[in-house]
C-alpha cells in the first residue's frame, strides 16, 4: 500500500513541477486525442447511418462535439503557441531560427502547420451544417453520405499532418 501511495505521490509531484506552458501543451494535446476518438465515432455513425434507429441522432451530436473540440483546439493552439511566433532573444522561434540545422522547422514546417490547421475547422463546420439541415434524409442519401465522409476522413489527415509537424516543432525546441 505504501508502494502504490508513494508513486501516486511521485505522480502529482511530476505534475504539479511541470511549468505553465507544459500544462497548456498537455491540455492542447488532450484535446488533439479527444479529437481523434470523435473522428473514429462520427465514421463508425456516417457507416452504420442506414443500419440503426439512433444513429443520425448519435451522429448529430457527434459532428457537434468533434466540431466544437476542433474549435477550442484551434484557439487553445494560437494561445499555446504564442512563443514559436514572438520575435523575442531566446523564445522558441528565435532559438529554431538561429540554427541552421533547426530554423527550417520554422520556416516551412511551422508556417505549414499554422495555416494547415483552420482547414479542418471550416471543413467540419460545413459538415456539421450539412449534418444538422439534411437531418434524417442522410439515411437515403449515400451520395451525400459519402461527400460528407470525404469531408470527415480529409479533416482527420489533415489534422494528422498538423500533429506531426507540431511535435517536430515541439521536439525541436519544447516550451518551457
Amino acid at each position: 500500500m505504501t508502494n502504490t501511495f508513494a508513486s501516486f505521490q511521485e505522480f502529482i509531484d511530476n505534475v504539479l513541477s511541470l511549468s505553465y506552458f507544459e500544462v497548456m501543451t498537455d491540455i492542447h494535446g488532450g484535446l488533439a486525442m479527444l479529437a481523434m476518438i470523435l473522428f473514429g465515432g462520427v465514421i463508425v455513425l456516417l457507416l452504420a447511418l442506414d443500419k440503426f434507429a439512433q444513429a443520425y441522432t448519435w451522429l448529430k451530436y457527434s459532428i457537434i462535439v468533434l466540431t466544437a473540440d476542433i474549435l477550442i483546439l484551434n484557439s487553445f493552439g494560437l494561445y499555446v503557441y504564442r512563443p514559436y511566433r514572438a520575435p523575442v532573444p531566446d523564445s522558441p522561434r528565435s532559438l529554431l531560427k538561429a540554427s541552421e540545422s533547426t530554423s527550417w522547422l520554422h520556416t516551412i514546417v511551422f508556417e505549414h502547420k499554422e495555416f494547415l490547421a483552420f482547414a479542418p475547422m471550416a471543413i467540419m463546420m460545413v459538415a456539421t451544417i450539412i449534418v444538422l439541415k439534411e437531418g434524417e434524409k442522410l439515411k437515403k442519401n449515400p451520395l451525400m453520405r459519402k461527400a460528407l465522409m470525404f469531408a470527415v476522413v480529409t479533416s482527420l489527415i489533415y489534422i494528422l499532418v498538423v500533429a506531426t509537424e507540431a511535435v517536430l516543432v515541439t521536439k525541436a525546441q519544447p516550451l518551457r
